[in-house]
């Protein structure tokens, strides 16, 4: 794996870690909109692997996480190492041409772990044990309880739920509380699995209409009059001239 890299190479790789780096900055000084110019990032390193490979992109994504942890400190790295590892996941998986759902799922398996291990990471670093978020669990439970309880009395329903719901409620906090680490890992999981078929849908639909054969999310149709927007867009002298240095 291990080889000299061509001139070629070391420039596009520089110039498209210089891109990556422009919209992490632009995520973090935009008060709005954080999320969606992280978005650029993962299009910017699946083109990447895509073009030139995973040994070049690796060493891509080191250059630019050392300029973000230069720029604004090294407090962003966790953040810009996760969306630079889900681009080159996308990039490795687009290029093997795994089917979507497949994709999506062990997209969404390992951001779950890469979450949970930056989690307990953070807890540790700040010197905290890692139950030390149960306590404030615990007080939003006991101070949820205590509202509905209120609520309901008040609404003459206060007998049916806690015969009825309040049961399957405190059971499911007793093993939240049990199990603490897989329940966090769940609902990683399962809030993030929305959020990794968007961004592969928007990644894939890009690198596409840049030339690349990928599998096709839309269907014939829709796929046709999409591009055909597109390509209108693309008449734009802005949005071609940056579309030219990415895809050349």
């Amino acid at each position: 794996m291990f080889r000299n890299l061509q001139a070629i190479e070391i420039a596009e790789g520089a110039l498209l870690a210089d891109i990556a780096v422009i919209f992490q900055l632009i995520s973090i000084y935009t008060p709005i909109g954080t999320s969606f110019f992280q978005l650029p990032i993962f299009i910017v390193f699946t083109v990447l692997v895509l073009r030139r490979g995973l040994y070049v992109s690796l060493m891509a994504s080191g250059i630019a996480i050392f300029l973000v942890s230069i720029l604004v400190g090294a407090t962003n790295i966790p953040s810009m190492g996760l969306v630079v590892m889900a681009g080159l996941f996308l990039g490795v998986t687009i290029r093997w041409r795994m089917r979507h759902v497949p994709l999506v799922l062990l997209g969404t398996t390992c951001g779950a772990l890469a979450f949970c291990a930056v989690t307990i990471l953070f807890t540790i670093l700040a010197g905290q044990p890692l139950t030390a978020f149960l306590r404030l669990v615990t007080v939003i439970y006991q101070t949820s309880i205590h509202i509905t309880d209120a609520g309901t009395a008040r609404v003459g329903l206060e007998g049916w739920w806690r015969q009825s719901l309040y049961p399957g409620v405190a059971w499911l906090f007793h093993f939240f509380v049990t199990y603490w680490l897989l329940t966090l890992y769940i609902c990683n999981w399962i809030l993030l699995c929305p959020v990794v078929a968007i961004i592969y849908t928007a990644t894939n639909t890009t690198v596409r209409l840049l030339g690349y054969d990928t599998r096709p999310i839309l269907n014939r149709r829709v796929s046709k009059s999409f591009r055909r927007v597109s390509h209108r867009l693309l008449k734009v002298k802005v949005f071609k001239k940056v579309l030219q240095h990415i895809s050349l």
